[in-house]
């Protein structure tokens, strides 16, 4: 797991990927996966820099977000001043009773902890889950290119947008994403990282207790796996 200053410099930059169509798909889809009603209770394990969240809570949900980084949390107190956040390493026991939460989200966070621990977090998730809550989880891929991330928002961006609104995004999005790839590029060689081949994420659903998980799809360009089930 990289250490704190990695993540310090990593969040700095993070934001630049709301400007990204993909990423923006892939928090549309956790979101709608998650079937939020009004006054459910969410917690966002790794919360970030508050991007998942403030979607959730858009859906009229509370929302509870942990996350290792402290940086991450600041900036996310910084889009939102009601936001009830603690600063928490998910490879320890989460600080909630049993069956706190209606739903679970993660996005990106279980690749970037040491595999041993996968089971142990899994368990804790159902452990604070209602009877009957979802969980959705999206973790990078094996093999995941950050480059085909972006060469796909350019891409859809120019679809949409048309071709110059692609390169005012190429020129806004240079220098951080630059420094994105240098991050991403730590990522992929990290010792202790891993990332997913398709149907880990459900057996470890399966294998934590939860029921009804469904089959994992691919999101964020094809560089990512969502997977979701019912306690």
């Amino acid at each position: 797991m990289q250490n704190p200053q990695f993540w310090k410099k990593y969040f700095r930059v993070y934001d630049v990927l709301n400007l990204l169509i993909p990423y923006q798909e892939l928090l549309n889809s956790l979101v709608n996966d998650l079937h939020i009603k009004p006054g459910d209770k969410v917690l966002e394990a790794g919360c970030g820099t508050g991007n998942l969240a403030l979607k959730i809570k858009q859906k009229g949900a509370e929302v509870v977000g942990i996350d290792y980084s402290k940086e991450a949390l600041d900036i996310y107190k910084s889009k939102d001043k009601s936001v009830d956040v603690k600063q928490h390493d998910l490879t320890e026991k989460l600080p909630f009773p049993d069956e706190s939460f209606d739903k679970i989200a993660s996005n990106n966070v279980l690749y970037a902890i040491p595999q041993k621990y996968h089971s142990g977090i899994m368990k804790e998730f159902h452990r604070v889950l209602k009877p009957g809550g979802r969980i959705a989880m999206s973790n990078l891929r094996k093999g995941w290119s950050p480059y085909n991330i972006y060469k796909n928002g350019v891409k859809a961006s120019a679809e949409k947008d048309g071709l110059l609104a692609a390169i005012l995004l190429v020129t806004k999005v240079l220098i951080p994403t630059i420094k994105i790839f240098y991050y991403n590029a730590s990522l992929q060689t990290a010792e202790k990282n891993h990332f997913f081949k398709k149907g880990e994420q459900k057996q470890l659903l399966k294998e934590a207790g939860f029921k009804k998980v469904n089959d994992e799809k691919e999101v964020y360009a094809k560089q990512a796996l969502l997977v979701s089930g019912i306690k």
